[in-house]
């Protein structure tokens, strides 16, 4: 998934950052830096939630928010094992960026 993809959500107000990573491995790349350590660490967060919700019978990952004090990670699955990971400033519009993951996922 390239960097026009990702767009979209990178124009919602209260985005600070939006890439793609492997669930349990490394990030493909997407033309943003994301260091060795947050990227590794988005991706194992995924990985864990989509064995947790298979291992519960839930099915597939879908989708994830992490709400803290000043911000937000929300995650949504995309096709092929990858997910696309959004990281927010406090104030930002979750059920917008809700709404994208899921036209990025349609077209993925």
């Amino acid at each position: 998934m390239n960097d026009q993809a990702l767009a979209g959500l990178r124009r919602i107000t209260g985005v600070t950052a939006a890439y793609v990573v492997e669930r349990g491995g490394p990030p493909p790349d997407t033309g943003e830096t994301v260091g060795s350590t947050e990227a590794a660490l988005l991706s194992a967060t995924v990985a864990a939630l989509a064995q947790a919700a298979g291992d519960l019978g839930l099915g597939d990952f879908g989708e994830t928010i992490v709400e803290a004090e000043r911000g937000a990670v929300v995650a949504g699955a995309l096709h092929g094992g990858r997910a696309a990971v959004v990281v927010t400033g406090a104030g930002a519009n979750l059920g917008m960026i809700r709404m994208e993951l899921r036209r990025l996922r349609r077209n993925s």
